[in-house]
């Protein structure tokens, strides 16, 4: 049982942790959605350039996560040996330098080679988040950081579709598409060697968080969950969590989501282009609002979950959303260009708010093990690659139409609204 004093002053470290940490991470994310999405802009004279039909590019889209799949527990085995610190950094530079070789393709099979890689080098990136988060943050205060966290990709987007409209204007020695992997890739680099030289590993490296406020934190770490950072002796036998059925109800959760997020965020642009006719700039300058849209509600989520100390019925609400969404997405209901908008910015808030509760729910399921949060985040990752892959097959096969894949993902998300009511539980609050 903890004391209130010891509660203040826990909040008082998890908000200096939103303060001083999360901005860097957050920033991480948003430079990692960006060079892991870029191509659904690229694509726009990528495609044409190189002669990458959209079957092939939805697989190239896909494979991505194979690597990425193929990495996530030996990296966070690797993060136990270096550090969080280090191994985030070396991630970063790693992904950065491929994401700028994305400029030097010249076919199909670079294309797959360099997704392929670029998964590799991304791999350990979301597994080591997940780690670093349960290992800093009690149970009660991760929804909402991790509600924040995701709000990188609404953000990545609004941004990141009007600058990638604009750098596929340049034809300054190569075509746009290349300056835009190019230029985007070099300021992960960047961020890499903040991240080495910033990043505090554990709240006893954090300067800024006085005795008492980490006192405190492990007060509550302790109360609410009895976690700890895993140690080199107890990483294999976390694996012991997957036992629980309710947490592959949560992973079948994350998979849909994973394979509804990414098919949309790869054949957005194609899908706008090919329906409306209009410019890459216009595409990102439209899809801003969609992702303003799934910004303000991912936080409202976020908080509205933390404060009401409940997961499972925010979660089940937001699957049911994004499930309506999907069914609405074709034939009349989207006649227009501002009715498809508003259909999308219905999934796009899906996509974004599921990850709060859902990570949260998780990660209080498995606690501070890193193998296993690695795990998760393999298992998501093959959404990753069925999604966009499903979707390039359909729209190759039908001439461009996207309804059929649409159905699909509107299926899977309804039973994830209701595998969450199913599945998760809702953790009290350590009470005073």
């Amino acid at each position: 049982m903890v004391q209130n004093q010891q509660l203040e002053e826990a909040g008082q470290a998890v908000a200096l942790f939103r303060r001083r940490v999360l901005p860097m991470l957050f920033a991480g994310y948003v430079l990692n959605f960006l060079d892991r999405t870029n191509i659904s802009y690229a694509q726009l004279q990528m495609g044409a350039d190189l002669g990458i039909s959209l079957a092939a590019y939805g697989f190239g889209a896909g494979l991505f996560f194979f690597g990425y799949a193929g990495v996530c527990v030996p990296a966070n085995l690797a993060l136990q040996r270096f550090g969080v610190r280090r191994w985030l950094a070396f991630i970063f530079l790693s992904w950065g330098i491929i994401s700028c070789l994305m400029a030097t393709m010249h076919g199909e099979k670079s294309f797959y080679v360099l997704r392929f890689l670029l998964g590799v080098a991304e791999g350990g990136f979301i597994p080591a988040i997940n780690f670093y988060i349960a290992s800093w943050i009690p149970p009660r205060f991760r929804s909402r950081i991790n509600a924040i966290f995701i709000m990188a990709i609404p953000l990545a987007s609004i941004f990141g579709g009007p600058l990638a409209g604009a750098l596929l204007r340049i034809e300054f020695g190569m075509p746009g598409w290349r300056w835009l992997f190019l230029l985007e890739g070099l300021p992960t680099v960047f961020v890499g060697l903040l991240v080495l030289r910033y990043l505090p590993a554990t709240p006893n490296d954090a300067g800024w968080l006085n005795e008492r406020q980490r006192a405190a934190l492990q007060a509550v770490m302790r109360s609410e969950a009895g976690e700890r950072p895993a140690d080199k002796a107890s990483w294999t036998e976390g694996f012991r969590v997957f036992r629980q059925p309710m947490l592959w109800g949560l992973l079948m959760v994350l998979l849909a989501a994973y394979a509804a997020t990414f098919a949309l965020a790869y054949f957005l642009p194609t899908i706008l282009k090919n329906q409306y006719h209009i410019t890459p700039l216009e595409i990102g300058t439209a899809l801003m609002i969609p992702n303003i849209v799934a910004l303000a509600f991912s936080y409202l989520i976020g908080r509205s979950s933390e404060r009401m100390h409940d997961i499972r019925w925010h979660l089940a609400g937001i699957c049911l959303i994004g499930s309506l969404g999907f069914f609405l997405l074709h034939g009349a209901a989207v006649s227009s260009l501002a009715a498809f908008l508003a259909v999308v910015s219905v999934i796009t808030g899906y996509t974004i708010a599921y990850y709060g509760p859902l990570n949260a729910s998780i990660q209080n399921y498995i606690g501070a093990n890193a193998g296993p949060l690695a795990l998760v985040t393999t298992i998501g990752s093959l959404g990753g690659f069925f999604g966009p892959t499903l979707t390039g097959w359909v729209m190759q096969a039908t001439g461009g139409e996207w309804e059929l894949a649409a159905q699909v993902f509107a299926a899977a998300t309804l039973l994830s609204a209701a595998l969450a009511v199913l599945c998760v539980r809702n953790r009290r609050p350590a009470s005073a």
